[in-house]
């Protein structure tokens, strides 16, 4: 039987919810995790002395809130990826005078500052003016859609104007795309470690996450094979460019294997290209393999600046009018203002500029990095914005965390990322990038690090 039994005898209101809000509590206390099996529903109503149906409810609401994942026939299981405690670990609670590592987003600089400035300036003209108090088409304004075309150019995708749609940044589109392929109980595939948006969006969507085994390049194709012999794949999320946390980077060869297989095995792809932009000489998309079934989403907010929220989705031209309903729905259109400064920077040379200054400091950072923690087991590139950090022997992931806290320095720990029951891999992600903090700070922060991994941990706050 399961160890985990809720306390609700003293709960006010419905026993259903009483069960959901013990177990919600029990992981933000850490006293359940990921992956941990739940009783069954008739064992948990043996224990409480409750009818089946009121279980039944209690889990169905706790799936929906994104706490739980079924699978039939095997049970119930912790899932932490849509647990808002796991998201706000990333950025959203802020702890005073702690070096941040915890939260992806390019280097801000006064080129930056100034650049905004000019926009902002710029968007009282009256031309501008016009463009951005426009209110239709959903899929965007023909100008912006243009800049769409120019943008994606640039990362090797040659569309139509008719082919593009204007996103509010790459979730957004990720979202569309994924709600206009999927129906609930598909199954869906994607890196075994992902970004937490994939795992999200498969709890609210109601769909049913695999994870694939990884190397340096990201899913292998036979990993891919196999769990579509297992179980049929609907469609496949991927991140060939610097996915995250893990920061591989998938050569062509694997791009036209991956492609491939869903031509063969009749999957569509959304690939996630936000990281690509940054990247001198960079690979073929993978959408340029098969793009008669490849949802391409690409973005500003990590090239550029985390507040262009900016984004663009192509998928094959036939479905374009499905991915507009499901825009539609979720906010009419993107915003104008956003992709107003957006065109006006691809079209002035601002894009590049900000790109070339991003890649340089990426770089610096990268070499800083490499220099301090270069020993231990990491995973990183020189363009990349973040670095995934495999602990030593003695270090388990959520301890490292905890006590990197109270040496005053913030990073992510591999929960959020975990697709279903995987194991946690006892590393963390760091972030290189940031909106405040300088290279004497950065450099600072990893010299923590740095001392930490060479300590035994300090047992108190341990679990067992």
């Amino acid at each position: 039987m399961s160890s985990w039994l809720p306390s609700i005898k003293e709960s006010a209101g419905p026993r259903y919810r009483a069960i959901v809000e013990a177990l919600e509590q029990a992981i933000q206390a850490k006293e359940v995790f990921p992956g941990q099996r739940l009783p069954t529903h008739r064992e948990l109503a043996y224990r409480l002395g409750l009818s089946v149906q009121t279980v039944a409810r209690a889990y169905a609401e706790a799936e929906r809130r994104g706490l739980t994942t079924g699978e039939i026939g095997r049970g119930t299981f912790v899932q932490y990826a849509a647990n808002d405690q796991g998201q706000g670990f990333i950025g959203d609670r802020k702890q005073a005078d702690a070096i941040d590592f915890s939260n992806v987003m390019p280097v801000v600089s006064e080129l930056h500052v100034q650049a905004l400035k000019q926009a902002m300036a710029e968007l009282a003209t009256p031309s501008a003016m016009q463009r951005i108090l426009e209110s239709r088409p959903t899929q965007g304004t023909a100008p912006h859609r243009q800049a769409g075309v120019t943008w994606l150019e640039r990362n090797g995708i040659g569309v139509d104007l008719e082919n593009v749609i204007v996103t509010n940044g790459a979730a957004h589109g990720i979202w569309t795309a994924m709600a206009s392929i999927v129906e609930p109980g598909d199954v869906v595939a994607t890196e075994a470690l992902v970004d937490t948006s994939i795992n999200t969006n498969a709890s609210i969507l109601k769909l049913r996450l695999r994870g694939l085994p990884l190397d340096e390049q990201g899913i292998i194709p036979e990993g891919l094979e196999e769990a579509h012999r297992h179980e049929p794949i609907k469609l496949l999320c991927v991140t060939p460019c610097y996915s995250n946390p893990t920061v591989s980077l998938m050569g062509d060869e694997r791009r036209a294997q991956i492609a491939e297989l869903a031509r063969k095995h009749d999957f569509a792809i959304i690939e996630d290209d936000v990281f690509g932009p940054l990247i001198p000489d960079r690979p073929r998309p993978l959408w340029s393999f098969a793009p008669e079934r490849t949802y391409y989403v690409t973005s500003f907010s990590k090239a550029i600046t985390s507040c262009l929220r900016t984004g663009y989705l192509v998928g094959p031209a036939p479905r374009v009018p499905r991915l507009v309903s499901r825009l539609r729905a979720t906010g009419w259109m993107a915003n104008t203002w956003l992709a107003e400064v957006a065109a006006g920077w691809l079209f002035d040379g601002t894009v590049d500029r900000l790109i070339d200054w991003q890649r340089r400091k990426t770089s610096l950072r990268h070499s800083l990095l490499v220099r301090t923690l270069g020993s231990f087991g990491l995973s990183a590139h020189p363009h990349a914005m973040h670095a995934w950090l495999t602990l030593p022997e003695q270090w388990r992931s959520r301890n490292f965390v905890e006590q990197a806290r109270t040496r005053g320095v913030l990073v992510t720990p591999p929960d959020p990322f975990i697709v279903g029951r995987e194991a946690d891999p006892h590393a963390i992600r760091l972030a290189l990038g940031d909106t405040t903090r300088d290279d004497q700070v950065f450099a600072q922060g990893l010299k923590r690090i740095a001392a930490l991994l060479g300590e035994d941990p300090d047992p108190v706050g341990q679990h067992f």
